[in-house]
C-alpha cells in the first residue's frame, strides 16, 4: 500500500472524524475513501451477518488437507 503524508491542519480536521468519508474535488468527482483508525472492526467482532455464516456452514465442495498439500509439493 502506499502512504501519503498529511501535514497540518488538514491532519487535525481528519483527527476529528469519527466515521468514513468519502473525498471529492471540486467537480464531485470522487478521489477516494478516507476511514478513521478509530473506526477499524474491533478484533472480536465478526464481519458477516447470521444469514452469510448459516450459508457458510452449509456450502459442500473443497478438498482434504492432505491433497491440497500434495498439490502444493509439500513433504
Amino acid at each position: 500500500m502506499n502512504r501519503v503524508v498529511i501535514a497540518d491542519p488538514f491532519r487535525s480536521q481528519l483527527g476529528q472524524l469519527q466515521s468514513p468519508v468519502e473525498f471529492v474535488d471540486e467537480s464531485g468527482n470522487r478521489l477516494g475513501h478516507f476511514v478513521p483508525a478509530t473506526t477499524a472492526t474491533a478484533p472480536d467482532q465478526c464481519p458477516y451477518s447470521e444469514q452469510e455464516l448459516e450459508r457458510m456452514r452449509h456450502e459442500q465442495g473443497g478438498k482434504p488437507l492432505s491433497e491440497i498439500w500434495a498439490a502444493l509439493g509439500a513433504k
